[in-house]
């Protein structure tokens, strides 16, 4: 097994020349008063105020970059869907714990609603797209309750619409034993302090159930939750989609079946190159555009689990 912060991370970025109306380089205010990047790039064409997707980063709490090469074909796809598209990266583990990335993807929400007008954006539909551990975070920032982590309440709301996660950290005490449980070797360690859960939490997560319950998703489901399109490949080795098969059930029982749309691809790893197909962000954004016009419930086909 791999220690995860000791691969090799090195930043790539996404070629976005061809969209013409962008903006590098914008700042929000972190919590603890700092300035924080974030890009933002529109559609080629329209007028606005645009409906937006929002991305965070993913990397293991640790790594992550706005405009990351990781984000594949997603980015291109929305903005030509009609979505404004914010790309953000979260302060890495390595110099902030826990809850604090959870209160950033909060703030972000709040400056992105607060300077809607300016940035031309419609407040009408807010969404996520994230990955992995930006997953977990896209699903902390939505789930919990308006001022919830961030411990101040503001007339400004910290929410969203609507999310689609792809392989997200749903349980951050799963273990080696989780993975061997569904028949896989996982690529890298999650116990002990060398693995990314505990650089995120400051400790190793096997010690600290109750921190580990606090940092779960599923331990904030509320039937007034948003729709989710929860994604995950049977073939994951760094994260174990059984822990997203727990929170899509446990989702159909608290919010509603007619709220969830997942799929559970067969052989699929993590970051594999299919969930950033084109085939696959049309369907995200399918997802995206029904909620957004409030075609609910979900296709009756893609209900619960596809295995």
């Amino acid at each position: 097994m791999n220690d995860y912060l000791s691969m090799d991370r090195s930043p790539e970025y996404l070629d976005v020349s061809d969209i013409r109306r962008q903006r590098r380089g914008l700042t929000y205010t972190a919590p603890d008063g700092s300035a924080r990047p974030f890009d933002l790039y529109y559609p080629n064409e329209g007028d606005g105020p645009f409906p937006l997707i929002v991305n965070i980063s993913g990397g293991g709490w640790f790594y992550g970059h706005p405009t990351s090469a990781h984000l594949g074909g997603t980015l291109h796809a929305s903005v030509r869907r009609g979505y404004a598209f914010a790309s953000i990266a979260c302060t890495s583990s390595k110099y902030r714990k826990f809850p604090y990335q959870i209160r950033e993807a909060k703030q972000v929400l709040r400056h992105l609603r607060r300077h809607a007008a300016e940035l031309n954006l419609d407040t009408g539909f807010f969404a996520f797209w994230s990955f992995s551990s930006g997953g977990h975070l896209s699903l902390m920032a939505a789930l919990t309750p308006d001022d919830g982590f961030l411990g101040d309440p503001s007339d400004v709301p910290c929410t969203v619409d609507a999310l689609a996660v792809m392989y997200p950290c749903c349980r951050l005490e799963a273990t080696e034993a989780d993975f061997r449980a569904i028949g896989l070797e996982p690529e890298n360690y999650h116990s002990g302090l060398r693995s990314a859960e505990a650089y995120f939490l400051g400790v190793a997560a096997e010690d600290v159930p109750e921190l580990c319950r606090r940092a779960d998703p599923i331990s904030y489901l509320r039937p007034v939750a948003p729709p989710v399109m929860l994604l995950h490949g049977t073939g994951d080795r760094v994260v174990p989609y059984s822990t997203s098969l727990e929170f899509a059930l446990r989702y159909r029982e608290v919010v509603g079946s007619e709220k969830l749309l997942t799929r559970f691809i067969p052989g699929a790893e993590h970051s594999d190159p299919v969930f950033k197909s084109d085939a696959m962000c049309a369907e995200v954004l399918d997802f995206l555009d029904r909620v957004r016009l409030g075609q609910l419930p979900c296709p009756p086909e893609r209900l619960g689990v596809d295995l």
